[in-house]
């Protein structure tokens, strides 16, 4: 019993040291390296290249680094955010009235250009809606490819929200990547299967106006926030 008691004994020292031993490396294996003061400035100064006095530069750095520590990124592929998700990140939605713009930045052409290009697009999405419902089997996805390019649009949504702060933020691109993902299921709602009837059933005539719909109301939302 006594030689059998000590084996055990043995036995648990040896898989705690193996185990102490395995978490020692892990730990390791997430240190970070040591760098040269000099790599630490080209990393830097590589990582957000900024042209020197532009403050519009400057907004864009900012919400790059704010929407890659929250794994926003709109244009990326990720899903729109629904309410539930931003509610369990402790994020609230900032209302218009409430959100804090900088002035200076919205006067900028860039930004005026990117707003008038996105009343544009809400303008284009509502003329082919009504298109749509005068001819429920039209082609739609040339038309949408025509009036919607979706990197200009992205583009557009991204230099439109540089002139919000941090908080505000957070609600606009919630809002960007909905209407990014809007313009994308609307498509695929529209498309007809190689081979099948060029026409639409009662079923599939819904789902492309609820996508219509969706599109209309987030791009009215996410301008609501430049009136």
């Amino acid at each position: 019993a006594t030689l059998a008691g000590s084996l055990y004994g043995r036995t648990v020292v040896m898989l705690r040291l193996a185990s102490l031993t395995a978490l020692i490396t892990l730990a390791g294996s997430f240190s970070v390296p040591a760098t040269s003061p000099s790599t630490q400035h080209r990393a830097a100064r590589h990582a957000a290249p900024l042209c020197s006095g532009n403050k519009l530069d400057a907004a864009f750095s900012r919400r790059a680094t704010l929407a890659g520590l929250l794994g926003l990124g709109i244009g990326s592929g990720a899903l729109p955010v629904t309410a539930g998700d931003v509610t369990s990140l402790g994020i609230e939605t900032t209302k218009p009235e409430d959100a804090d713009r900088d002035d200076d930045l919205l006067k900028t052409e860039k930004v005026q250009a990117s707003i008038k290009n996105l009343a544009g697009y809400r303008s284009s999405a509502s003329s082919l809606k009504g298109q749509f419902e005068a001819n429920t089997d039209m082609s739609l996805i040339p038309a949408i490819r025509k009036e919607f390019d979706f990197s200009k649009l992205r583009d557009d949504l991204n230099v439109a929200s540089t002139v919000f702060d941090d908080q505000t933020q957070l609600t606009i691109d919630r809002l960007s990547r909905s209407i990014l993902y809007d313009l994308t299921e609307l498509e695929n709602a529209s498309r007809f299967k190689k081979g099948e009837d060029q026409s639409r059933t009662p079923k599939k005539v819904a789902n492309v106006r609820k996508w219509f719909v969706k599109l209309d109301t987030d791009l009215s939302g996410f301008l609501t926030y430049f009136a």
